[in-house]
């Protein structure tokens, strides 16, 4: 029970830095960069794992954050499946999600 209890402050602590840091990413990059690393550290020393919702704005190539508009170009597909492709204007990474099957 009591080895339970850290991840999950650790859980809470890393869904408030990465909310923070979306919603700062806007005003002050910089801040919202650095709260993204310091989420991830946590996330990696306690071995949490986010929810898919937040799960969607690191980027898969560089680790970072992705925030569309900032330093992300999203662009939908017109295939068949759908696929929504966020390219992150840091490293350059195409990172792709399928969200429409038939």
């Amino acid at each position: 029970m009591s080895s339970r209890k850290p991840k999950e402050s650790a859980a809470s602590i890393v869904r408030l830095l990465t909310e923070s840091a979306v919603a700062l990413a806007h005003t002050d990059p910089a801040m919202a960069k650095q709260q993204a690393a310091l989420a991830r550290k946590v996330k990696l020393k306690f071995n949490v794992r986010l929810d898919p919702s937040l799960r969607a704005f690191t980027c898969r190539g560089c680790k970072g954050l992705l925030v569309p508009g900032v330093n992300a170009r999203v662009r939908l597909g017109h295939g068949k499946p759908t696929i929504i492709r966020a390219t992150c204007l840091d490293c350059g990474h195409v990172n792709r999600k399928v969200v429409g099957t038939a």
